[in-house]
Protein backbone atom coordinates (compact mmCIF):
# COMPACT_ATOMS: atom_id res chain seq x y z
CA UNK A 1 0.00 0.00 0.00
CA UNK A 2 2.83 2.41 0.82
CA UNK A 3 4.42 1.62 -2.52
CA UNK A 4 1.30 2.80 -4.37
CA UNK A 5 1.37 6.09 -2.47
CA UNK A 6 4.95 6.78 -3.53
CA UNK A 7 4.11 5.99 -7.14
CA UNK A 8 1.11 8.35 -7.00
CA UNK A 9 3.30 11.03 -5.46
CA UNK A 10 5.82 10.62 -8.27
CA UNK A 11 3.07 10.95 -10.88
CA UNK A 12 1.73 14.11 -9.30
CA UNK A 13 5.19 15.64 -8.98
CA UNK A 14 5.88 15.48 -12.72
CA UNK A 15 6.38 19.02 -13.98
CA UNK A 16 7.48 20.39 -17.28
CA UNK A 17 10.91 21.93 -17.39
CA UNK A 18 11.25 25.61 -18.20
CA UNK A 19 13.18 26.25 -21.41
CA UNK A 20 15.64 28.54 -19.56
CA UNK A 21 17.26 25.63 -17.70
CA UNK A 22 20.34 23.88 -19.01
CA UNK A 23 20.07 20.54 -20.82
CA UNK A 24 21.65 18.72 -17.86
CA UNK A 25 19.03 20.09 -15.47
CA UNK A 26 16.27 19.17 -17.92
CA UNK A 27 17.50 15.61 -18.20
CA UNK A 28 17.88 15.26 -14.43
CA UNK A 29 14.30 16.38 -13.74
CA UNK A 30 13.02 14.45 -16.72
CA UNK A 31 14.56 11.18 -15.56
CA UNK A 32 13.67 11.41 -11.88
CA UNK A 33 9.90 11.59 -12.36
CA UNK A 34 9.10 8.23 -13.92
CA UNK A 35 6.37 6.15 -12.25
CA UNK A 36 8.33 2.96 -12.90
CA UNK A 37 11.09 1.49 -10.79
CA UNK A 38 14.58 2.04 -12.25
CA UNK A 39 15.77 -0.54 -14.77
CA UNK A 40 18.69 -2.64 -13.60
CA UNK A 41 20.42 -2.22 -16.98
CA UNK A 42 19.63 1.39 -17.87
CA UNK A 43 18.90 3.13 -14.56
CA UNK A 44 16.04 5.64 -14.18
CA UNK A 45 13.59 5.94 -17.05
CA UNK A 46 14.30 8.53 -19.70
CA UNK A 47 10.67 8.48 -20.83
CA UNK A 48 8.47 9.39 -17.82
CA UNK A 49 5.68 10.99 -19.86
CA UNK A 50 5.50 8.00 -22.18
CA UNK A 51 5.64 5.60 -19.21
CA UNK A 52 2.74 7.40 -17.56
CA UNK A 53 0.70 7.29 -20.78
CA UNK A 54 1.33 3.57 -21.23
CA UNK A 55 0.04 2.86 -17.72
CA UNK A 56 -3.39 4.34 -18.48
CA UNK A 57 -6.31 1.89 -18.72
CA UNK A 58 -6.89 2.69 -22.41
CA UNK A 59 -3.32 1.77 -23.28
CA UNK A 60 -3.52 -1.38 -21.17
CA UNK A 61 -6.69 -2.39 -23.03
CA UNK A 62 -4.89 -1.95 -26.36
CA UNK A 63 -1.96 -4.06 -25.13
CA UNK A 64 -4.27 -6.85 -24.01
CA UNK A 65 -6.16 -6.78 -27.32
CA UNK A 66 -2.90 -6.84 -29.29
CA UNK A 67 -1.62 -9.70 -27.17
CA UNK A 68 -4.82 -11.66 -27.70
CA UNK A 69 -4.66 -11.00 -31.45
CA UNK A 70 -1.05 -12.15 -31.68
CA UNK A 71 -1.87 -15.27 -29.66
CA UNK A 72 -4.73 -16.07 -32.04
CA UNK A 73 -2.35 -15.64 -34.95
CA UNK A 74 0.25 -17.91 -33.34
CA UNK A 75 -2.30 -20.53 -32.23
CA UNK A 76 -3.99 -20.51 -35.65
CA UNK A 77 -7.44 -19.90 -34.15
CA UNK A 78 -8.15 -17.62 -37.12
CA UNK A 79 -6.81 -17.55 -40.63
CA UNK A 80 -3.74 -15.36 -40.98
CA UNK A 81 -5.52 -12.79 -43.12
CA UNK A 82 -8.35 -12.30 -40.59
CA UNK A 83 -5.95 -12.04 -37.65
CA UNK A 84 -3.72 -9.50 -39.41
CA UNK A 85 -6.74 -7.45 -40.51
CA UNK A 86 -8.06 -7.41 -36.94
CA UNK A 87 -4.68 -6.31 -35.57
CA UNK A 88 -4.34 -3.67 -38.27
CA UNK A 89 -7.80 -2.30 -37.50
CA UNK A 90 -7.01 -2.19 -33.79
CA UNK A 91 -3.75 -0.30 -34.34
CA UNK A 92 -5.31 2.07 -36.87
CA UNK A 93 -8.15 2.92 -34.48
CA UNK A 94 -5.70 3.55 -31.66
CA UNK A 95 -3.55 5.85 -33.79
CA UNK A 96 -6.71 7.65 -34.95
CA UNK A 97 -7.70 8.19 -31.29
CA UNK A 98 -4.22 9.52 -30.47
CA UNK A 99 -4.37 11.96 -33.37
CA UNK A 100 -7.83 13.11 -32.29
CA UNK A 101 -6.57 13.64 -28.73
CA UNK A 102 -3.68 15.70 -30.08
CA UNK A 103 -5.93 17.83 -32.29
CA UNK A 104 -8.62 18.31 -29.62
CA UNK A 105 -6.12 19.86 -27.24
CA UNK A 106 -6.04 17.05 -24.67
CA UNK A 107 -2.26 17.57 -24.55
CA UNK A 108 -0.57 20.92 -24.12
CA UNK A 109 2.13 22.04 -26.50
CA UNK A 110 4.77 21.16 -23.90
CA UNK A 111 3.29 17.68 -23.42
CA UNK A 112 3.35 17.10 -27.18
CA UNK A 113 6.99 18.21 -27.34
CA UNK A 114 7.98 15.92 -24.47
CA UNK A 115 6.08 12.98 -25.97
CA UNK A 116 7.70 13.53 -29.36
CA UNK A 117 11.19 13.77 -27.87
CA UNK A 118 10.70 10.65 -25.74
CA UNK A 119 9.29 8.65 -28.64
CA UNK A 120 12.12 9.73 -30.95
CA UNK A 121 14.73 8.85 -28.36
CA UNK A 122 13.14 5.47 -27.77
CA UNK A 123 12.73 4.53 -31.43
CA UNK A 124 16.01 5.90 -32.81
CA UNK A 125 18.04 2.76 -31.91
CA UNK A 126 15.27 0.55 -33.31
CA UNK A 127 15.33 2.45 -36.59
CA UNK A 128 19.12 2.14 -36.72
CA UNK A 129 18.96 -1.64 -36.18
CA UNK A 130 16.29 -2.09 -38.85
CA UNK A 131 18.25 -0.01 -41.36
CA UNK A 132 21.42 -2.00 -40.73
CA UNK A 133 19.47 -5.24 -41.09
CA UNK A 134 18.07 -4.25 -44.49
CA UNK A 135 21.38 -2.85 -45.73
CA UNK A 136 23.12 -6.09 -44.78
CA UNK A 137 20.85 -8.14 -47.07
Amino acid sequence: MAQLNTIDAKLESYIFVDSKESDGAKKAKHQDTSPKAPCLSHGPSKTPFLDRGLQKPQAQDIFHALSAGLNELADEKQCTKCAVEALSTLLTDHVRNLRAAKQNGEWTKEERKVLKAETKGLLKPVKKQIKSLWKGN
